[in-house]
């Protein structure tokens, strides 16, 4: 069960490092399309209006993918932003009951997310929603990838909750690196 779920968390991390990627194509794509535009312009006097067909919008939802795929590995790997100056000054029994805490709160707010979210590209799939643009793209296609990222960052969550409660530890929720401290 844990070599598949890393694996799950990792693909999704690998998922949004793509999307990144993608970010990185679009803007440069349309930066590269803008200059051919302006060196045409003041040579031969006019321009040509090259464009990638909604790329804000895409590069948005590449965004969007990156921050919500990356989430759930995040989470295991300890990357998140913790505010530690409370859970220090904490004796080790302590810690861990806020920890645990923290993980249940976490699987809550996974839950609540990844529901809406569902729930959100559901009904936008009902009702047929389209995004604006030149590019009429269904919105239940990006907010798919959306619930996906949520549904990966409630699962990596409660696989923390669990540990927590089963071991009294968890990676997710290592105890503070004292390099980091020094830095």
């Amino acid at each position: 069960m844990r070599k598949s779920l890393d694996r799950l968390y990792g693909l999704s991390g690998a998922v949004a490092a793509f999307s990144l990627f993608m970010i990185m194509l679009i803007v440069f794509g349309q930066v590269m399309l803008n200059t051919i535009d302006f060196i045409a312009l003041h040579l031969i006097g006019k321009s040509y209006g090259f464009l990638i067909p909604s790329y804000a919008q895409f590069s948005g939802y590449a965004l969007g993918f990156t921050t919500f795929l990356s989430l759930g590995l995040g989470f295991r790997k300890a990357a998140h932003i913790r505010v530690t100056l409370i859970e220090t000054a904490l004796k080790p029994a302590a810690r861990r009951y806020t920890l645990t805490l923290v993980a249940f709160i976490g699987t809550l707010l996974g839950a609540l997310i990844s529901y809406s979210l569902v729930d959100l590209a559901w009904q936008s799939w009902m009702w047929g929603d389209t995004a604006t643009g030149l590019v009429r793209l269904p919105l239940w296609i990006p907010q798919s990838v959306l619930a996906l990222g949520a549904i990966v960052f409630f699962i990596s969550a409660l696989d923390t909750l669990v540990d927590m409660l089963r071991y009294k530890q968890s990676t997710a929720l290592r105890a503070i690196d004292p390099v980091e401290e020094v830095m």
